[in-house]
């Protein structure tokens, strides 16, 4: 036994996320796409109210986000416990694979699909299973059929 703490089984054999490429050879600016990001930059709108926001920094944030859960439920027509909101789409995946992958599930990806996929599943102790594209797109058939 130990006497140091011992992670998951695997999880130090997992490379680290490393981020797209944000320089080109020949290009002075190239666009930046390979995160997801904003190559237009933030609204002003959004600017402005993290500004605004800056002027409350004395307050610990509502980790619940209730109010902007509210808000998306009044605007949907949604049970407001049946919002989840995270910081992007990577923490609510970490979630779910949290809460519902066990050692041996698989888990179906594309092979350009968000890296992510095959990093939680590895995180959980399930099997990461890519499935071939045709011509850079998810084959959905192909992918039904490794279910």
């Amino acid at each position: 036994m130990s006497e140091q703490p011992e992670p998951k089984p695997g999880l130090l054999d997992i490379q680290a996320y490393r981020g797209g490429v944000a320089d080109a050879p020949g290009f002075a600016a190239p666009v930046k796409l390979s995160s997801n990001e904003n190559c237009f930059g933030a609204p002003a709108s959004a600017i402005q109210a993290l500004i605004e926001q800056t002027k409350r920094l004395e307050r610990y944030p509502d980790g619940a986000v209730m109010e902007l859960r509210q808000a998306l439920a009044q605007k949907h027509g949604l049970d407001v416990t049946r919002i989840v909101c995270g910081c992007g789409s990577d923490e609510l995946l970490q979630l779910l694979g949290r809460s519902y992958l066990s050692a041996g599930d698989e888990v179906l990806f594309s092979a350009h699909g968000f890296l992510s996929y095959k990093l939680i599943a590895l995180q959980n102790q399930a099997v990461p299973v890519m499935v071939p594209e045709d011509d850079l797109c998810a084959n959905v058939s192909r992918m039904l059929a490794a279910v």
